[in-house]
């Protein structure tokens, strides 16, 4: 996947679970910059979006209010890579 397809799809993801069209802040982009340059692959990061909008009681207005979601799906998948790692 290219870079632009990575900030594009998480952009396009975050705002349908909001479901309105806003744009993303400085900080979020940079946020996404950051979980590309770490190298947490897409798809962990869309199910942290999703679990942090799952449990949310108020209005995300930003990004980062999934960081930590974003970070337990990381440890699950390490935790499930390391009980099998037959998979790898």
């Amino acid at each position: 996947m290219n870079y632009f397809n990575y900030f594009t799809e998480i952009e396009q993801f975050y705002q349908a679970r909001r479901e309105t069209f806003t744009l993303l802040s400085t900080l979020d982009w940079v946020l996404i910059e950051n979980w590309k340059e770490q190298g947490v692959p897409l798809d962990f990061v869309l199910k942290g979006i999703d679990r942090a909008f799952s449990r949310a009681r108020r209005k995300i207005n930003s990004l980062a209010y999934c960081i930590k979601a974003v970070e337990e799906i990381i440890e699950e998948q390490k935790e499930t890579r390391v009980e099998r790692p037959e998979l790898q």
